[in-house]
Formats: structure tokens, sequence, C-alpha cells
């Protein structure tokens, strides 16, 4: 999808040189990859610990020695 924005160029410069980004595209695309992940994250973060789980301490422990 073509797209026509305004960006700062001293932030795209140096967006691209953190990343490791080889375009300005990747950078962009790497910079959203990452505000998406970091939200999941802070999703998964706030649900912690909130769902009931009915499993024992031993049941966990043999369900570890499996993996």
């Amino acid at each position: 999808m073509r797209l026509s924005i305004s960006v700062d160029p001293a932030l795209l410069e140096k967006a691209t040189r953190v990343s490791g980004a080889h375009t300005k595209r990747e950078a962009i695309e790497r910079a959203l990859h990452t505000l998406i992940e970091d939200h999941r994250c802070g999703q998964a973060i706030r649900h912690a610990g909130t769902i009931p789980l009915t499993i024992d301490r031993a049941t966990l422990r043999k369900l570890r020695q499996q993996e």
C-alpha cells in the first residue's frame, strides 16, 4: 500500500540507524511491528495472574518435565 506522510527527517534517520534498517521503509515497518509487539506485551502483563488455574503443583512439575 502506498502512503504519503510527513516525517521529521532527523527522527527517521535516527530510527533507521538504531534499528539497523537498510531503508526508510524498513525502519518504519520495524517501528510499527515494535509498537504492536509492545502493545501486546502490555496487554499480557495486565492480564497476568487474572486467569484462575485448576492445576496443582505436582501436575505442573510433571508437565514441565515432559518439555
